[in-house]
Order: C-alpha cells, then structure tokens, then sequence
C-alpha cells in the first residue's frame, strides 16, 4: 500500500512482498520528487547476489561441487551469484555423493557453510542461523534441534 497522508503530505509505504518491493520503491520515489524529478533507478540496480547469476548456476554448482540438486537449486535461489561463495565454505561430506555440503537436517537442502556464511553476514545467534536464514525453525523445529 502507497498512501499520502491529506493533511502533512506524508507518504508512506507498508506491506508488499519480496517480488513487488522495488517496484513499490520505485513508485514511491517517483511520487516523492514529482513529475519533474529525476526517476528512480531502482530496476537498473543489480541486486546483492545478481552477479554471476544465470538460470544454469544450480547445474554449475552440482559439476563443479558435487551437491545434491535440492542443495544446489536452493543455493541458486536463497544466494544469487554468491552461492560460489557459501560453496567454497562447504566441507566434503566423506561419500560418494554427495561430495560436498554436509546436510543439517536429512530431508531439507540446508549445508553446513550455510551456517559460516551466516555468521560472516553477522549472524549472532542459533536463531537467526536456523530461523532468519534457513528457516529451518520455522519448516519442522525438531530437525532444527
């Protein structure tokens, strides 16, 4: 929702979803500097993890790292280009296959640098690792255990 208060000509901006937020951004600022302002460049921004994306990169991962394709895709989607790096922190699983990406819960495609990775992003706690940034918590609190 985009609305402009009538009386201090505030506007403000509330809800929305990952997929529409630049969007809503993008609108906003537009309404914010006027038709004769600069537009907003929001959509010509490449996102934190848009480099080194392309719609082959779970593949990548799986030949060049050996990881299951649940693994792989979730590392595509969940890090963009920046899944080489969690990659690179993943540990060799001692079998067969897969080689790389030690499972933290049998059943789900969270691996163990996930959790490195996390706390190189300033990850603080247990929560934010299992909850904020695999969900896994949130999904079956007993594999999260």
């Amino acid at each position: 929702v985009i609305s402009e208060n009538p009386k201090s000509g505030v506007i403000f901006i509330a809800g929305g979803k990952w997929t529409t937020w630049r969007e809503m951004a993008e609108e906003v600022v537009d309404r914010v500097v006027g038709p004769n302002g600069p537009k907003s460049k929001t959509l010509d921004l490449t996102l934190f993890g848009g480099e080194g994306y392309s719609r082959s990169l779970d593949i990548q991962l799986i030949q060049k790292h050996g990881m299951t394709q649940d693994t792989a895709e979730h590392l595509a989607k969940t890090y963009g280009g920046n899944a080489w790096e969690v990659c690179e922190l993943s540990q060799p699983t001692k079998m067969t296959w897969p080689r790389f990406g030690i499972p933290l819960a049998r059943g789900y495609p969270y691996i163990d640098a996930e959790v490195v990775y996390a706390c190189r992003e300033y990850a603080c706690t247990i929560e934010d690792v299992l909850s904020r940034r695999t969900r896994l918590a949130f999904l079956n609190k007993e594999a999260a255990l």
